[in-house]
């Protein structure tokens, strides 16, 4: 099965298709796939949808992140960037700030806190050791579940809701280049031009003039 994570190429500087339909899921959308995802019955895969949700990581990043990867304290989940080429080839990191209550589910279903403190063995173990593949499914199983079809409906596209939701909020560019990896604020401008499409507070205001 193909691993729609390496598909990238210049053509999706946009987040339109050519014939115009959305590659990004919007609010609504988003809130589907993330109850979806709380309707998961193995918390283990609940975890790394979950993961994918709320840091808009790729399913490959996400089963590579290790035990030591986990910043309880801080509230962030270090990410390791898996489209660097050349000499920053899987030596490129990035924080990912993540809600305190995520963490600790992270906390209850995966023990992070024993085994950082007292399992050292175990720090550069992977907290889901499944497949590329099962992680793809995992996720289309969640659009599914969200009743989503089309190119939107896999983990790009909630990679790609997440820079619109975080543009549409007023987050800063710089950030959202951060979190997402962006090599360069080229790519990260997408979000900002579409974060008006989302944001019905500014058209409204228009629509009442």
């Amino acid at each position: 099965m193909p691993d729609q994570d390496h598909a990238f190429n210049r053509s999706e500087m946009t987040l339109f298709t050519d014939l115009g339909e959305r590659k990004y899921l919007s609010s609504v959308e988003r809130g589907r796939v993330y109850d979806a995802i709380q309707d998961i019955t193995n918390p283990i895969d609940q975890t790394f949808c979950e993961t994918i949700y709320w840091t808009g990581c790729r399913p490959c990043e996400a089963l590579n992140i290790r035990f030591l990867n986990i910043e309880m304290d801080l509230g962030c989940i270090i990410v390791r960037s898996a489209k660097k080429r050349g000499d920053k080839k899987n030596r490129v990191f990035r924080a990912v700030p993540v809600p305190s209550s995520f963490i600790d589910k992270l906390e209850q279903v995966h023990n992070i806190h024993r085994i950082q403190y007292f399992d050292d063995m175990r720090l550069n173990d992977r907290l889901w050791r499944f497949s590329r593949t099962t992680g793809w499914r995992r996720m289309a199983g969640v659009m599914n579940k969200a009743g989503l079809s089309g190119v939107k409906a896999c983990s790009r596209g909630l990679r790609h809701s997440m820079g619109v939701h975080a543009a549409s909020n007023f987050v800063p560019e710089s950030r959202i280049q951060k979190w997402l990896g962006h090599e360069s604020l080229d790519t990260t401008a997408i979000y900002m031009d579409m974060a008006g499409l989302e944001d019905r507070a500014i058209a409204k205001r228009m629509w009442a003039a």
